[in-house]
C-alpha cells in the first residue's frame, strides 16, 4: 500500500528568455573559436565548432514540453517512459527557488550514475519534505562547476 503519492504537471527544463544579444554574442564566440581552429589548421575542430554553435542556437530558442511527473515512496514516473525506483537514490536536493517552479535533484547511489533534476510546483516542496522526510535524506544543493557555468552562460 502506498502511503504517499504526488503527481504534478511541470515544463521539461527551465526555460531561460534570451535576448537578440545573447545569439550575437554566442555567434561571435563561435566566429573566434572557427578562426582560431583555421589559424591553427585544426579543421575537424573548426566544423565541431559549426555544428555546436547550430544545436546551441536550436536548443536555446526551443520551448520546453510539459511532462507529467508522479512521485510515491517507492518510485518516480517521468512521463510515460521514464520509470526510477526510491531503492536507486542516495538523497535528494531542493534549490530553493522564488520562481513558479523549483529544481529538485535526486542523487543516485552510485558515483558514476547522473543525478535526476525535474522541476516541481514551489508550493509543493513543503509536502514533499514533510513526506520524504522517512524516505530520502534531504542534503544541501551543491551545483558542479557545470551547473554554475550553465547558469552564468544562460543556456
Amino acid at each position: 500500500m502506498v502511503a504517499f503519492k504526488m503527481s504534478w504537471t511541470a515544463p521539461e527544463f527551465a526555460r531561460r528568455d534570451r535576448d537578440v544579444s545573447w545569439y550575437w554574442i554566442s555567434i561571435m564566440v563561435a566566429a573566434a573559436m572557427v578562426a582560431f581552429a583555421v589559424w591553427q589548421r585544426d579543421f575537424l575542430f573548426g566544423l565541431f565548432v559549426v555544428v555546436a554553435e547550430m544545436l546551441a542556437i536550436v536548443w536555446a530558442s526551443r520551448t520546453p514540453r510539459m511532462i507529467a511527473f508522479s512521485l510515491s515512496e517507492r518510485e518516480l514516473l517521468v512521463g510515460e517512459r521514464k520509470h526510477y525506483a526510491m531503492s536507486e537514490f542516495d538523497s535528494f536536493s531542493v534549490e530553493d527557488s522564488d520562481d513558479i517552479f523549483t529544481e529538485i535533484i535526486f542523487n543516485p547511489k552510485g558515483k558514476l550514475r547522473t543525478p535526476v533534476l525535474l522541476l516541481i510546483p514551489t508550493a509543493d516542496i513543503a509536502a514533499l519534505r514533510k513526506n520524504f522526510a522517512t524516505i530520502l535524506r534531504e542534503v544541501e544543493y551543491q551545483p558542479s562547476f557545470i551547473d554554475s557555468l550553465e547558469k552564468i552562460i544562460g543556456f
